[in-house]
């Protein structure tokens, strides 16, 4: 099993290049997050955002698990299926999808939850996106959730219902503005009859027995390492473990059947919502950096906080996930610029340090720059290795030798096309 994880805050560009590569594999297996996370492709021209859904959809050979450590808005993954088979014109792709019978299920009152928790005064405000996930992964550790496989028992509508429907007074003597109960319990009710038109099983053995017959598995994972519940930059993180180990217990899968890990990140830094940012930029150039870049949320169109690449933050993604490969992203962007600089270290307190967990990071701490030669090459309109610009060839000579892993892919504009392998 191979896996492929984002080395930054997320939005690093991994719905590209997993289409890209997804024709060589036989399943891929999405294994954290929710609806809260997309991934955006163009797919034959048009930009299509996925949110639940692997992105090896568009190929009619791949199986598309929806993993254990998933948590599944049943309304959220029928919109996108319907919305997808009309705009590809493809009712079988309903087939190739296959879901976990231990994921969670996100109940519609979660919602409503996650908004008082992020608007409340009483609570911290972290920019969640509000669908829900926080709730459904909090629930699910309390053990008071109910998973998709309950969807198919006969005592599933009146225990929902019952736990609706206490949420629901709950949510009301906290003054949320909510539906009637009975409109929220009808419309999930709905949504889960749909999903009883997927294939519902145990999908770790779906993988296992695929791996043991020498098929290939490409594990997906949602946000990024610096985002991961345990090891980012908390409490301004999701809700799962988003590094490269998660992999294995979201799908099922012993460690000892991973072979490579690509980790993807840009060549620039960006990231959503609240929390500190060494390498920010405000200002004109960050403006015109994020609209360069269309640095807006994939799924709720917020602006991306925009900044210069973070090494002592890349050198600690890289680590925490074991990466084999790397994949760049973004690089045209920065086309045309005089110079292009990397964050090499933090000073802090009158030390240096050119590896660091997003903890150890404070207002505190002062970026050391190196600046590198920009590039004025149009990216996309090279298809060689031997055409990629000296300037820009020496930058990414620069990150190998830091981070000790070789840039496997150089990503040259958003079209699936648009992609170089470099190396041997």
């Amino acid at each position: 099993m191979d896996i492929l994880i984002g080395l930054q805050w997320g939005d690093e560009g991994k719905g590209k290049i997993i289409d890209l590569i997804s024709r060589d594999y036989d399943i891929i297996a999405r294994f954290n997050g929710g609806a809260n996370a997309g991934h955006s492709i163009y797919h034959k021209g048009k930009r299509v955002t996925l949110k639940l859904l692997p992105s090896g959809i568009f190929y009619p050979h791949i199986k598309n698990i929806i993993g254990t450590g998933v948590v599944i808005d049943p309304l959220a993954l029928r919109a996108e299926v319907e919305q997808l088979q009309a705009d590809l014109s493809d009712a079988d792709l309903i087939h190739r999808i296959i879901l976990s019978a231990k994921a969670h299920l996100v109940l519609p009152t979660y919602r409503y939850w996650d908004m008082y928790f992020e608007e409340s005064p009483q609570y911290r405000t972290i920019g969640t996106t509000k669908n829900g996930i926080a709730p459904t992964y909090s629930n699910k550790i309390l053990r008071h959730n109910v998973r998709v496989g309950d969807i198919l028992s006969n005592n599933f509508e009146a225990d929902v219902f019952q736990v609706l429907k206490k949420q629901h007074l709950e949510l009301q003597a906290l003054e949320q503005d909510i539906p009637a109960v009975q409109e929220l319990f009808d419309n999930f009710l709905n949504a889960c009859n749909f999903l009883k038109k997927l294939q519902i099983t145990d999908t770790e053995i779906i993988i296992n027995e695929a791996l043991s017959n020498n098929k290939k598995v490409l594990a997906e994972g949602a946000q990024a390492t610096l985002l991961d519940i345990d090891h980012g930059s908390y409490p301004y993180v999701t809700s799962s473990n988003t590094i490269a180990s998660a992999a294995c217990v979201g799908l099922g899968v012993s460690p000892r059947l991973v072979d490579k890990i690509y980790g993807v990140t840009k060549a620039y830094c960006t990231r959503v919502g609240n929390g500190l940012f060494p390498t920010e930029l405000t200002g004109t150039l960050a403006d015109e950096l994020r609209e360069k870049g269309g640095e807006f949320g994939s799924n709720t169109k917020r602006p991306r906080r925009v900044g210069w690449l973070d090494l002592p933050a890349l050198k600690y993604a890289v680590m925490l996930n074991g990466v084999t490969d790397l994949v760049l992203t973004k690089a045209d962007i920065l086309n045309g610029m005089s110079e292009v600089p990397i964050c090499t270290a933090y000073e802090i307190n009158g030390n240096t340090k050119t590896l660091a967990a997003p903890s150890f990071v404070d207002d505190a701490a002062r970026p050391v720059w190196k600046f590198f030669d920009g590039w004025d090459t149009p990216l996309n309109k090279i298809n060689q290795q031997a055409q990629v610009p000296k300037e820009l060839k020496l930058f990414i000579s620069f990150l190998e030798e830091e981070l000790k892993i070789p840039v496997k892919y150089l990503s040259t504009g958003p079209q699936r096309e648009e992609m170089i392998i470099l190396g041997n």
